[in-house]
């Protein structure tokens, strides 16, 4: 009950500070979760983001609370000084009263080369064993014609350049503290410190060079560390091999010191069909293909303003569509019934079979609807009728641009197991 009254008093203060920072732009949401049997509150969530800006600069706050009262602040700042784009970005850890991580970046252009600056300081220790590092990130891109150039070299800090790299220098940023399938990341790891202490010694370096060509494009990454030289690595992607259902997507050659790897991906590109999506691998061994195989099956089509949905997943042990992919990924479906790799966005395990209704449309003055309704099933538990194990339920309607309500619920074979109601508020 103590932090049931906690969360409501700051429930309070943030919808106060809301209301007193009307001349701002920001937002609240607020979400309140609990189970039916026996009925208590299983989760309750307020965030609030106030954002400030003038002459070019934003200065946002964000306060996260939960059950337990306030959980996290950040604040990010952000805006451009000169010829520089700078941001910052410092993590506190309210529920311990701890600094977590501060990130400051700059980014400018000279005579075509972006150039960028990563420092940090970063808790690698524990919020009860705190233990501060702190490091830099020297790099920059550039375009030559068609030959494109990354590299960067760090000091006590982790290989960020592969993000960079794939996804850009704002979505690392932006990485830095994010939500994903209702679960903060604070922060991601995206960006990190590696050891602890003040002194940033060098820890490494990589550079990308990659030229496209006709049908292909080549690219070459070396990096460096501490002990010397890492790695080395040619590749060729996006290969044409005249199927418009299979291409290579690559094949490299890997060097380290001690060892040499080839490794070949192929990849089957098939489209929707009669809005059937099948979702194949490739079996085989190196460069020989003895096959491929069904790995899910999902099917969509919409109507005017309702879509109806239905996924089969065939293989919950581990796969990934490509042939030879170093590594493995676990694919499961999500609750928006798409195909997800993040555990904390996989549903429950063995849910492997679902049929879902959504419909859309418009609601009170200028806002819109949104309604789903999910039912999952597990084949390998036939206890309840035709396998089902539970339904979700899902309503959004907004009022205005500017307020929305939403509910949910849950029923499974035991009767309901929980509902959820929230609200979001924008200004």
């Amino acid at each position: 009950m103590k932090r049931v009254l906690v969360v409501g008093i700051l429930i309070v203060v943030t919808g106060v500070l809301a209301a007193m920072a009307a001349p701002l732009s920001g937002s609240w949401s607020f979400s309140i979760q609990s189970d039916v049997d026996p009925f208590s509150i299983a989760a309750i969530e307020s965030v609030v983001e106030v954002d400030y800006s003038i002459s070019g600069w934003t200065v946002s706050s964000t306060a996260i609370a939960n059950l337990n009262g306030l959980d996290n602040v950040y604040f990010d700042t952000k805006g451009v000084l000169g010829g520089f784009a700078l941001r910052s970005i410092t993590d506190f850890d309210a529920a311990d009263a701890q600094f977590q991580s501060m990130i400051t970046s700059a980014v400018t252009a000279i005579a075509g080369v972006n150039l960028y600056a990563l420092f940090m300081l970063d808790n690698v220790g524990s919020t009860q064993t705190p233990s501060m590092g702190s490091g830099l990130t020297l790099g920059g891109w550039a375009h030559a014609g068609d030959l494109s150039i990354w590299g960067q070299t760090r000091f006590n800090m982790n290989n960020t350049s592969g993000y960079i790299y794939k996804y850009g220098y704002k979505w690392l940023l932006d990485h830095f503290i994010f939500k994903v399938c209702d679960t903060w990341q604070k922060p991601s790891g995206y960006i990190d410190v590696q050891t602890a202490g003040c002194t940033a010694c060098w820890s490494g370096a990589d550079v990308y060079l990659e030229m496209p060509f006709s049908c292909f494009d080549v690219l070459t990454q070396v990096s460096l560390s501490c002990t010397g030289f890492d790695h080395a690595l040619f590749e060729i992607n996006d290969i044409d091999l005249g199927l418009a259902w299979l291409n290579l997507k690559w094949v490299d050659v890997l060097f380290t010191t001690t060892s040499k790897s080839v490794n070949t991906v192929f990849d089957i590109t098939v489209g929707d069909t009669a809005c059937i999506t099948p979702y194949l691998a490739l079996e085989g061994a190196g460069t020989q293909l003895t096959g491929f195989s069904l790995k899910a099956l999902k099917l969509s089509y919409t109507w005017d303003n309702v879509t109806f949905k239905a996924g089969d997943l065939f293989d919950e042990s581990g796969w990934y569509p490509y042939l030879n992919y170093l590594g493995t990924r676990y694919y499961g479906w999500a609750w928006d019934g798409e195909l997800a790799t993040l555990p904390t966005c996989v549903v429950t395990e063995g849910y492997d079979e679902y049929f879902a209704l959504l419909v859309t449309g418009d609601s009170c003055c200028g806002g819109a609807y949104e309604f789903s309704t999910f039912a999952w099933f597990d084949t390998g538990n036939s206890t309840g009728l035709f396998d089902w194990s539970e339904t979700r339920v899902k309503l959004s309607v907004g009022i205005g641009s500017n307020v929305s309500l939403t509910f949910g619920m849950s029923a499974t074979q035991s009767g309901t197991n929980w509902f959820k109601l929230g609200s979001e508020v924008v200004w």
